[in-house]
């Protein structure tokens, strides 16, 4: 059994914490949170002892034997958190974004490659079946993406207009949506091409003078292999929808959905007709799953520190080039 802690107990680390209990292997042996409510929710929840839950991560290690840590606090922990967590030598998931700076992605990268310890970040479209094919068509085919267009849509209105979320505080979330939710859609297209992005153009409206939490942005990438791409991100559109089209030489991936669904893949042929591939969208693997494989098969993580390290690099560039109003290479140096 992999015996596991979880930290933080927000929406996303209760569906964690529900993909560890019902995992064969996933035994869940602790939750962490600051809120007193949050663990009175999780005990009754997943029928946990009051011994099992904790305020003080410190406290929670001194008293457990732990395997795993899965960690879904707000980003701007993330980096101390993992790092506790492999000074203890466990394996760690950790939700996305995992870090808020550049030089952090470096260091967690550089060390997990130097480990034999599992890191899996929580990107959850390296387990949706649309983004694997996808990923086969170009990683492993001999498909090469061209033309790359990405959108993403949210409604954070009410978080913009009363600021009482954790979001909305540089200290806690790091940056604006691009960063906690568009990501979703540069991160994928990253993985799903293994392009390799060279420059970055950026405009975004900022709710803050720092020029931290973006509202609604537009990104162009160009990438080594002369790609190019052009990504929108909104903060202020009334439903959630996402929408990735890669074009190559024979036609394209199309990858859509609505809300928090399941993203689906349609192929584009060269002549113009499209297909919906059956796959098993049912099936798939959790993040917890593909965590749990690569702990016990030693296989590696379908999530990796380099994932992390790319579309850092990327965000990191596009939020300078909004900023200063110029196009900025990306720091891909490592």
């Amino acid at each position: 059994m992999i015996q596991t802690a979880v930290i933080g107990l927000g929406s996303i680390g209760r569906r964690l914490a529900h993909e560890v209990r019902d995992h064969p292997e996933g035994q869940l042996d602790a939750v962490v949170d600051v809120s007193e409510e949050q663990l009175r929710t999780a005990r009754e929840e997943f029928s946990l002892l009051e011994s099992s839950v904790y305020t003080d991560e410190a406290e929670m290690y001194a008293r457990t034997d732990l395997d795993a840590v899965v960690i879904a606090t707000p980003p701007a922990f993330h980096d101390e958190q993992i790092h506790d967590a492999l000074d203890r030598g466990l394996h760690v998931l950790c939700e996305k974004p995992v870090v808020v700076e550049l030089d952090a992605a470096k260091r967690l990268h550089e060390r997990v490659s130097n480990s034999e310890l599992v890191f899996f970040a929580g990107y959850q479209r390296h387990v949706n079946p649309g983004f694997i094919r996808a990923r086969e068509r170009y990683v492993k085919g001999d498909h090469e993406p061209h033309l790359i267009t990405g959108e993403l849509t949210q409604d954070w209105t009410d978080y913009f207009e009363h600021e009482d979320n954790w979001r909305m505080e540089p200290d806690i979330g790091g940056r604006g949506h691009l960063f906690s939710v568009g990501t979703h859609v540069l991160e994928s297209v990253l993985w799903m091409t293994s392009l390799r992005p060279e420059t970055v153009s950026a405009e975004m409206e900022f709710h803050d003078d720092e020029g931290l939490i973006d509202k609604i942005s537009s990104v162009s990438v160009h990438f080594k292999n002369g790609a190019v791409a052009s990504f929108a991100d909104s903060a202020i559109s009334p439903v959630t929808r996402e929408h990735i089209h890669v074009w190559d030489d024979s036609g394209a991936v199309y990858l859509d959905g609505k809300g928090w669904d399941q993203r689906r893949l349609t192929v584009v042929d060269d002549d113009g007709s499209e297909t919906k591939p059956d796959l098993p969208y049912d099936d798939a693997q959790t993040k917890f799953d593909a965590f749990v494989e690569s702990i016990q098969d030693g296989t590696p993580s379908q999530a990796s520190t380099k994932d992390v390290l790319v579309v850092t690099a990327l965000l990191a560039a596009a939020y300078e080039s909004a900023r200063r109003g110029e196009q900025v290479s990306v720091d891909l140096e490592f």
